[in-house]
């Protein structure tokens, strides 16, 4: 053979080349598609408007270059900002929301490219994706403005290039390919400046490095690019303290200092929220954290999860077990040590990356059953029909509550508390879904641009020092402030609190919104933000009514309670507005249903407990229930009918006579109630009301 032809030998391309290039264009396609298709539906739901919760700060940030709270979220507010840039249409919370769609698409083809790197079968890897999509809280982000779709795309990638190291050999060195490896330390920093979560995700990728291949530590050079790949992704935190300097308008702790830049990258103001505070805790977690699975994959999908484990665990396939394993359990210790009571028990979006990785579990049981089914192809048709339907329940689940597409609720909310303002006035606001929505609008949208809105809160910092005149210079509240004055009162005013002068008569009430829009409309999903939302919209409705038109505030509260059943807080504050009106048995009510919610120290301006309140108000109940049997003989009594405005005005007068002023007051009330055509009950949850919220109606913007 002539040494030309031995080159040309050589320069031949092996057999399987082609056969690994149609591969490669096979799995590309399967991925764009699924991922594609999923991006289509997020894009048919996305959130037109600004979202409620730390979707208008978030997006603030993003927009002006600002710090949002801990951790401060640097690469999402950058790349963010970099995306504003780039779609230039739209508003600005819309462009937010089509970010989050487009990074949860790529997180779902990643998802089928890393099915495929696990050596499942096509139809699985169609499986897997379809599970990632639609599963609950990963779809729950993918069409709102948040972090954790960037943090999935982060993770998926992470995942991807560290199978494609565990399944890779350098032929002349005798060890996997290290690029890939550095690569992924690098993807895992840049996410933990995206979320901290992947702080946690890089640890277990690190210790599942070290147990594939123990040669590593004796390779320090290689050990620390991986070391100083992922140092480098984590500089966009940089970002902090250098923009911190320039003084933005949202500057979240003023991390300029290295104590301060600490304490927002650890979130160390965010640490005394956690609910767990003792080991007995840590069971009902567990339990929450497991029944999430059924939840989120339905328990067929559970059920494939679960074989997939077993499966997974046996020699062939221990790997994958140990990394999917690892980032369960590493999941769960971060979210059981730091996370709150709705952190844990309401919403589970700290707990996606636990759910990408049962995906793949899931996806390794259906094939374990396709493989075991091989031979018969009525199984295996059936096998993969029942494994089709569990993406499909959870997409036809899933569409009513999370097609945002005519969700305006938030910003409505916000818009009607600036309109209600004076020229001038200065809001300080609070409450992270009343404040952030508010930063939005206003920062952002340029909304009612001469209000001075105070960003009461921000980074635990107090509300500072005022010196203003009430009657020339308007100040409101968004909440109650936690201070009282000799001379200057708050007066509910609508959705806002105004200072006035203690002897000013009452101010008087403007134009008050009936509804917001969407409120009473089914086609709007309503989640639990949102439903503690309108809940203050109404609450703060019926506190207006108080002193004014008690039927009419009665039913206010009846709807904050309708609307935020899980409000631990909201149920607390009407015990005490039942309270101070002479209502101990409806106060009593209020109060055990925020104890059955929260039976810890609720989130109010001075953190209580509402089962104290309940221990302080069941003798005041006993008493007036033995008072009122010890007038029910009186003559001024008898003949009256039970429960009528004539009876609970003569028994106000009986109460009054013996010093009871303020149960007199709660008799007084009841019978304004009663003649309104609200039939008695002490139900905080009555839904027999005088008043009838008004029919949904469409705003046209």
């Amino acid at each position: 053979m002539s040494a030309g032809e031995r080159g040309a030998l050589e320069a031949a391309p092996s057999p399987a080349a082609p056969a690994a290039a149609e591969t490669h264009r096979q799995n590309t396609l399967a991925a764009l598609i699924v991922g594609g298709l999923a991006g289509g539906i997020y894009a048919l739901g996305l959130c037109p408007t600004i979202y409620v919760g730390d979707s208008g700060e978030l997006v603030a940030a993003a927009a002006t270059l600002g710090i949002p709270h801990p951790s401060g979220y640097p690469l999402y507010v950058l790349l963010g900002k970099l995306w504003i840039l780039l779609v230039p249409f739209g508003s600005v919370a819309w462009t937010m929301s089509l970010f989050s769609a487009v990074c949860a698409a790529l997180a779902v083809s990643l998802a089928v490219l890393v099915a495929r790197r696990l050596e499942l079968r096509h139809e699985v890897t169609w499986f897997v994706g379809a599970l990632v999509a639609f599963g609950p809280s990963f779809w729950s982000q993918a069409n709102i403005q948040r972090v954790y779709a960037l943090n999935a795309l982060a993770m998926m990638l992470a995942l991807w290039l560290l199978i494609r190291w565990r399944q890779s050999r350098d032929p002349e060195r005798g060890h996997r390919v290290i690029g890939f490896l550095v690569a992924a330390a690098w993807i895992i920093g840049l996410g933990a400046s995206n979320h901290t979560i992947m702080g946690i995700f890089g640890f277990v990728v690190g210790v599942f490095a070290v147990l594939s291949e123990p040669s590593l530590l004796r390779r320090p050079r290689h050990f620390a690019a991986c070391v100083g790949a992922g140092i480098a992704g984590l500089l966009p935190y940089l970002y902090l303290p250098l923009r911190s300097r320039q003084q933005p308008r949202l500057d979240w702790g003023d991390p300029e200092t290295w104590e301060s830049f600490r304490a927002v990258v650890t979130r160390e103001n965010f640490w005394d929220r956690a609910w767990n505070e003792s080991p007995a805790d840590w069971w009902p977690i567990v339990v929450d954290y497991v029944r999430g699975f059924g939840e989120e994959l339905t328990w067929a999908g559970a059920g494939l999860m679960v074989i997939g484990l077993v499966a997974a665990a046996r020699q062939r396939r221990r790997w994958p077990w140990l990394l999917f394993v690892g980032v369960m359990a590493a999941n769960l210790w971060a979210i059981g040590a730091h996370g709150s009571r709705s952190d844990l028990f309401i919403w589970h979006r700290y707990t996606i990356p636990s759910y990408l990785a049962a995906a793949f579990l899931a996806g390794i049981g259906l094939q374990t059953i396709l493989d075991r089914w091989t031979g018969t192809d009525r199984r295996r048709w059936i096998a993969l029909g029942l494994a089709a339907s569990v993406p499909l329940m959870l997409l036809v689940d899933g569409w009513p509550k999370f097609d945002r597409s005519q969700y305006r609720l938030a910003e409505d909310f916000g818009r009607q508390v600036l309109a209600s303002l004076p020229p001038g006035a200065r809001l300080a606001a609070s409450d992270d879904s009343v404040l952030f929505v508010l930063i939005y609008l206003h920062l952002v949208e340029g909304v009612r641009p001469d209000v001075d809105l105070i960003l009461q809160g921000i980074g635990g910092a107090d509300l500072p020092t005022l010196r203003f005149d009430p009657d020339d210079e308007p100040l409101f509240f968004t909440h109650t402030p936690n201070w009282s004055h000799p001379q200057i009162a708050v007066e509910p005013v609508g959705l806002t609190f105004r200072t006035v002068r203690r002897d000013a008569p009452p101010q008087p009430l403007g134009h008050l919104p009936t509804a917001l829009d969407g409120e009473y409309d089914p086609t709007v999903p309503k989640d639990y933000l949102t439903r503690n939302l309108l809940g203050h919209f109404r609450s703060m409705l019926g506190i207006t009514f108080e002193r004014r038109d008690w039927p009419r505030a009665r039913a206010e509260f009846v709807a904050a309670a309708e609307h935020a059943t899980e409000n631990d807080v909201l149920f607390y504050n009407l015990g005490l507005i039942y309270r101070r009106n002479g209502m101990p048995r409806r106060a009593l009510a209020a109060y055990q249903r925020s104890v059955e919610i929260n039976p810890r120290r609720i989130a109010t301006n001075k953190p209580a407990r509402a089962s104290e309140r309940v221990i302080d108000l069941r003798p005041e109940v006993e008493r007036l229930a033995a008072l009122e049997a010890q007038l029910a003989s009186d003559p001024t009594l008898i003949g009256l009918v039970e429960g009528s405005p004539q009876r609970l005005r003569a028994l106000a007068h009986l109460l009054a006579a013996r010093g009871e002023t303020a149960l007199a007051q709660g008799r007084l009330l009841l019978a304004e109630e009663v003649e309104a055509g609200r039939p008695l009950s002490f139900n905080v949850l009555d839904k027999d009301s005088a008043w009838t919220p008004p029919s949904p109606r469409r705003i046209v913007r």
